[in-house]
């Protein structure tokens, strides 16, 4: 279970909504998932933070399965959001 009080743990549960478009299984990006993707760039108020998170992001999406990297690198545009720290594959470098 995810600290829900850390920015790590707020940045997961923003983030949850996202997790089934990435896997695969919602056909398209809810209106609950962007609002998560703002909240999570709203969390990443310095580089550092954004690192963490990022590697937060990384260890949810790790455990959720296997990501489609395509829709992960769709996220932001879908959502018109502009983020670079969603993490898109198990190998992304969150030092970017």
């Amino acid at each position: 279970m995810a600290d829900t009080h850390s920015d790590c743990g707020l940045a997961q549960t923003a983030f949850g909504p996202c997790v089934p478009y990435m896997i695969g299984q919602d056909p398209k990006v809810s209106a609950q998932c962007c609002q998560g993707v703002q909240a999570v760039k709203d969390l990443a108020s310095s580089p550092a933070a954004g690192r963490s998170i990022c590697e937060c992001l990384k260890s949810e999406l790790a455990s959720a399965g296997s990501i489609n990297s395509a829709r992960a690198a769709a996220l932001s545009g879908n959502c018109r959001i502009t983020i670079n720290l969603i993490p898109i594959s198990s190998s992304f470098n969150c030092n970017k």
